[in-house]
């Protein structure tokens, strides 16, 4: 019968056209009711923006109202950061001449709640969060859905109607309009670092959580996974080219955007760069430490989906040449070696990643879901060179990997009961392969 698959906790009520929730559909003074308003009567302002200077007062704009609905909810004033600093900027180049403005919207961009229903019972400081770093541009017509916490790096663009779609209608479940009911959706959070850049009217989808330092969704292009840094990426996330230069430039001298303005020869740049590398880079590779990766992992190791944690150094991208390989790290201080590395081996199978705290990773948990939807890794990596004491816990580890992967870490790491499928040495380190189990134990 087709109600043993009903949920006694959802009821179905008909409602008289006059009733209360068709006119005003959330709480008054409920918080997320005035989060959404706010967002709501910002939208409607930044359709009159015409001028540059309009342009720069709306972000001032949105930056006060958020800081009016932090002060009346009694939220601190960091739940809401919008930096309008620094001065409109002229950049003459040749014959031409540009407008680099402090964060600023064109006409008609916007942010919104895209279900603020689902979350009517939420407390004030269950708000998503809006951090926008300097400099921002938002183009005509970008939209940003702000139902989960959104942080946005200095520099960033979302070119002229793009979106960040940041709400996930499950196809597996109710059909049609039935999807988008409290339980069937999904507003995950995301995060643009410095310098990304969103292009014309591409849509980033909710399941991708990141876009990197100074990395490119092509135009009109739909993806729905995140994009490591430095890498330019086309529909469906498909990596289409690495920037190692710009990685090495950025993370050396970490640039202000005035000094960035000024540099045009970055074919220069990328030619040093090349005859820096030229030099270093066979210091990174550690072919016993793949040779003792690849034994003491086995099958998984030709498994097709590897996170390693920390990495440091290249000789993972050839043990793992044909899977895809994830790197999240600390800091981003090997990014421009292991990008060349790639772009000399003409491989497009990497996504490098920066996590300052590890202890919780940035990935989903793992499991089978319906539909034969499987999530997760099928092996996790803990470099060697991780410090114990910044490495996350075997219980994080596994929970971001599918049934049936594995982990593969160092025995000093090792605490409580798990499943040892096997031990060895890597270098001059004991390392332990856990096992996740088929089905929860």
């Amino acid at each position: 019968m087709w109600t043993d698959h009903t949920a006694a906790a959802t009821s179905v009520t008909p409602l008289s056209i006059d009733a209360a929730i068709l006119q005003t559909p959330l709480g008054e003074n409920s918080p997320i009711a005035r989060y959404a308003r706010t967002l709501a009567r910002l939208r409607s302002k930044s359709r009159d923006i015409q001028t540059p200077r309009d342009e720069i007062l709306f972000g001032r704009t949105f930056h006060d109202e958020l800081k009016n609905l932090a002060a009346g909810l009694n939220l601190p004033p960091e739940h809401f950061q919008i930096d309008t600093s620094g001065d409109p900027l002229e950049v003459t180049e040749g014959r031409g001449r540009h407008l680099i403005c402090p964060t600023h919207f064109e006409n008609g961009a916007y942010f919104s709640h895209p279900h603020a229903d689902h979350q009517l019972d939420y407390a004030p400081e269950e708000l998503p969060k809006i951090q926008i770093g300097k400099y921002v541009r938002f183009g005509k017509g970008a939209g940003v859905n702000a139902g989960a916490d959104v942080v946005i790096g200095d520099g960033a663009w979302l070119s002229p109607g793009s979106l960040l779609l940041r709400q996930d209608h499950d196809a597996y479940g109710r059909p049609s309009v039935g999807a988008r009911t409290v339980a069937m959706s999904t507003l995950p959070p995301i995060t643009l670092a410095e310098f990304a850049w969103v292009g014309r009217d591409a849509m980033v989808g909710w399941n991708c959580d990141y876009i990197g330092r100074c990395s490119i969704v092509a135009t009109r292009a739909f993806t729905n996974t995140w994009i490591g840094d430095y890498s330019i990426a086309g529909d469906r996330g498909r990596i289409l080219q690495y920037q190692p230069f710009k990685a090495h430039f950025m993370e050396e001298f970490n640039p202000s955007i005035e000094t960035l303005l000024q540099i045009e020869a970055w074919d220069e740049i990328d030619a040093n760069w090349r005859a820096a590398y030229a030099v270093t880079r066979d210091g990174l590779e550690r072919k016993d430490l793949a040779a003792g990766i690849t034994a003491l992992a086995g099958e998984y190791a030709r498994r097709s989906n590897i996170l390693v944690i920390n990495a440091s150094h290249s000789s993972y991208f050839d043990v793992f040449k044909d899977q895809t390989i994830d790197v999240v790290s600390e800091s981003r201080t090997l990014w421009a070696p292991f990008l060349q590395y790639a772009v000399d081996k003409r491989m497009t199978n990497i996504r490098l990643r920066s996590q300052p705290d590890l202890s919780s990773l940035p990935f989903p948990t793992g499991g089978n879901f319906h539909y034969r939807r499987a999530v997760g890794y099928h092996l996790v990596i803990v470099d060697p060179s991780t410090d114990p004491h910044h490495a996350p816990s075997v219980d994080e580890l596994l929970r971001v990997v599918r049934p049936g992967g594995a982990v593969l870490v160092s025995a000093d790491l090792l605490t409580g009961t798990h499943e040892i499928s096997k031990t060895g040495r890597i270098g001059s380190q004991d390392f332990v392969l856990v096992r996740k189990p088929l089905e929860p134990s």
